[in-house]
């Protein structure tokens, strides 16, 4: 008799271990959940490239630290960020696990960051048509990349 209770308290502790698995994978945003929508009514566009280990939340901001979009990216992933108007903005990102979406932040392994300088986007006119800003940003160093990221306190994060 003791046996047999020993082997369904077994059978139903790996049961309840695999439904919160599944659970805590099915919280998990996919590449371009928005966390945070704003009005993006321009022409220009942000290439967010997830190659970290880290699932990573992007944040684009006014240097006033007005939030003006924030997507989820998963790692190995990247999302186009569109509708970007001209402006200097800074990017600040979120990068963990087990995405916390009342708190927002990540739970585990989490770290907050943004990139060392503003990004400038900027709409032309020209005899051809028009021009407008196109960059790239990796979450992870890359050979011959340009940018630094400093870490960033919760007390300095724009959200």
């Amino acid at each position: 008799m003791h046996k047999r209770l020993w082997r369904l308290f077994g059978v139903l502790a790996a049961l309840t271990f695999c439904l919160a698995a599944c659970l805590a994978q099915g919280d998990r945003p996919d590449t371009g959940s928005v966390i945070k929508e704003g009005e993006m009514n321009g022409l220009c566009r942000l290439d967010i490239i997830n190659n970290g280990t880290y699932d990573a939340v992007a944040y684009l901001c006014t240097i006033q630290k007005d939030v003006l979009s924030a997507v989820y990216i998963r790692n190995g992933e990247q999302f186009y960020l569109t509708g970007i108007e001209d402006g200097s903005y800074d990017l600040y990102f979120r990068i963990g696990e087990s995405w916390n979406a009342s708190a927002g932040r990540f739970d585990v392994n989490a770290s907050s960051s943004r990139m060392d300088g503003p990004l400038v986007f900027e709409t032309l006119k020209t005899p051809e048509g028009v021009k407008y800003t196109w960059g790239q940003v990796t979450l992870n160093s890359v050979s011959g990349g340009n940018v630094d990221m400093v870490n960033v306190t919760e007390e300095d994060f724009p959200v």
